[in-house]
């Protein structure tokens, strides 16, 4: 998190905290959240023109339409590939099917808080009980406050801004957790620091006793990939508007200008007076030149982020094994990233865990772990069924994972009844009669 984010708090008394979060609305840099924004609307492809807009003049746009790029949301995904396919899940150290049956979506919205994390420098996630459902709902939250107490490098408490309320004024939610004979707190603020109690909690009490909000943060972020789109996409724009231009504009000479206007078009015959003339003038072209311009800047964006920009050549496409080599450096930061998304996961199914126990009375084992799937590229068929029959041969894998390598969204339940169709019929065959002779000599 960044410093002006990091609220420090003398005691853990109420007062103390009412002081400093009325104080804190004071710490606002509206720029940096400006900045984050921008970014978020990038990754969300969400009102990109008006950010374009600003550089044109609106009698430019009035020729064409922006043309926004795609690339924060692409380079996100590129860049954060622990949740390419869904993690597995241990509680009590069996693959947890019953807590995940009380959560929602979870690995989708872990997904996208990871990519966020990566463009913004930090994200939180808060755990939401939905009483319908009987779930848990995962709220993604890209502005959070956090509240340090002093010399602690954990946060004690989180705050976030809900929206309007009826008096027009800015109102925040906070959360704080139990602590040294402490209650934590739970309760509304506005923009003037006026505290206020939420519906169902007069006294103001966490009924968790711990902070529903798990956090990941990153060393750095990526407004790098967001100023890259910006750039890019304003680019794209001006080579949509040249590509438009090199139609020509007409120029009309020994004309009065007292004359009307001439209307022309490619269903109009033009009649010009005697002694004038028309001609069409078109600017200079340098598309391709632009366009060089874009790779390049998006490349070295790339390179920054240790991905590789492919550009859809012509030509063989890379086998398995050399896309592995062309993103060997992100292979590498997706194993450094681990360690960072396994305290995210801890940290999140002990909120998790707390919330279900409240809600449900339901109690789940402390002990967690989590296994993030590996990054797979397609390889050749004739490689693939190598190293799957080694697999099979070795022990590796039995015959039901392997049609779940094929079927992955196939259930165990389909799995069983496939496997039975398979199983070849046993058939107990008679005995051969024995000719006469052999059976005296048996007998004999």
């Amino acid at each position: 998190m960044k410093y002006y984010d990091m609220i420090t708090i003398p005691d853990l008394g109420s007062r103390a905290v009412f002081e400093s979060i009325k104080n804190a609305e004071d710490m606002v840099l509206k720029d940096e959240y400006k900045k984050r924004q921008q970014s978020i609307d990038f990754y969300y492809n969400r009102d990109i023109d008006k950010y374009i807009q600003d550089y044109f003049p609106s009698s430019s746009l009035s020729q064409i339409p922006t043309l926004p790029l795609r690339i924060v949301p692409r380079f996100a995904r590129s860049r954060m590939m622990l949740y390419k396919a869904p993690a597995k899940r241990f509680v009590g150290g069996e693959e947890a099917e019953e807590y995940m049956t009380y959560t929602h979506h979870l690995n989708s919205q872990s997904r996208i808080a990871s990519e966020l994390a990566w463009l913004l420098g930090s994200i939180h996630m808060k755990s939401v009980w939905n009483e319908r459902k009987q779930k848990i709902e995962y709220h993604i939250m890209p502005n959070v406050r956090e509240y340090y107490y002093e010399g602690e490098l954990e946060p004690y408490g989180y705050s976030y801004e809900r929206g309007v309320n009826s008096r027009g004024d800015r109102e925040f939610v906070f959360w704080s957790e139990a602590r040294d004979g402490e209650q934590g707190m739970h309760f509304l603020y506005d923009i003037n620091g006026k505290i206020y109690p939420i519906d169902g909690n007069p006294e103001m009490i966490n009924p968790y006793d711990i902070n529903p909000i798990s956090r990941i943060v990153f060393p750095y972020d990526a407004s790098d990939v967001t100023m890259a789109a910006l750039h890019s996409s304003i680019a794209f724009t001006e080579v949509m508007l040249a590509t438009r231009y090199q139609m020509g504009s007409p120029v009309v000479t020994g004309i009065d200008q007292e004359v009307p206007n001439l209307k022309w078009g490619v269903d109009r015959l033009i009649s010009l007076p005697e002694g004038s003339s028309m001609s069409f003038v078109a600017p200079p072209s340098n598309i391709s030149q632009m366009l060089e311009s874009i790779k390049q800047l998006l490349n070295v964006t790339g390179q920054n982020h240790s991905l590789s920009v492919r550009w859809g050549e012509q030509g063989q496409i890379p086998s398995g094994q050399a896309l592995k080599i062309l993103n060997m450096e992100n292979l590498e930061s997706r194993q450094s990233d681990i360690p960072m998304f396994q305290d995210f996961e801890e940290m999140r199914y002990a909120i998790d865990r707390r919330v279900i126990e409240v809600h449900t009375g339901k109690s789940f084992d402390e002990s967690y772990a989590v296994d993030f799937s590996e990054s797979d590229y397609p390889e050749e068929w004739n490689v693939e069924k190598d190293k799957l029959m080694f697999m099979l041969d070795n022990g590796l894998i039995d015959q039901k994972g392997l049609m779940k390598h094929f079927n992955p969204d196939i259930t165990d339940e389909e799995l069983d009844m496939r496997l039975e169709e398979l199983e070849p019929e046993v058939v107990e065959e008679e005995p051969a009669p024995q000719s006469p002779l052999l059976s005296a000599l048996q007998r004999g």
